[in-house]
């Protein structure tokens, strides 16, 4: 006989898809907003990267992550993939203002 797990794999994927369900939530409420920002940053003439404020979200990241017991790296890199996104719909945003 195998050793028996105190985990239940079932219960505990149930909770990975409830996350899942959560991080999906969360991201559409950011790219939301971040839409708005783009939206702004056209009306106000505002280049698409601020990379001032990247600096300091990399950092703040890196900060909660290890609050967090979460690889800094990691989740910096994860912060990388949204900013990049978010700054191709920001130059979309204001390619299709200019050409109004």
């Amino acid at each position: 006989m195998g050793k028996q797990s105190p985990y239940d794999l079932d219960e505990l994927r149930i909770s990975i898809d409830r996350l899942d369900n959560v991080i999906c939530a969360v991201l559409a409420e950011r790219f939301s907003l971040t839409e708005k920002v783009g939206l702004y940053k056209a009306a106000h003439s505002l280049p698409p990267i601020d990379t001032a404020r990247e600096e300091r979200q990399f950092a703040k990241i890196a900060t909660l992550a290890d609050q967090y017991g979460l690889d800094p790296v990691f989740a910096q890199k994860v912060l990388r993939l949204i900013i990049d996104d978010v700054v191709i719909r920001h130059q979309a945003i204001q390619a299709a203002t200019k050409s109004k």
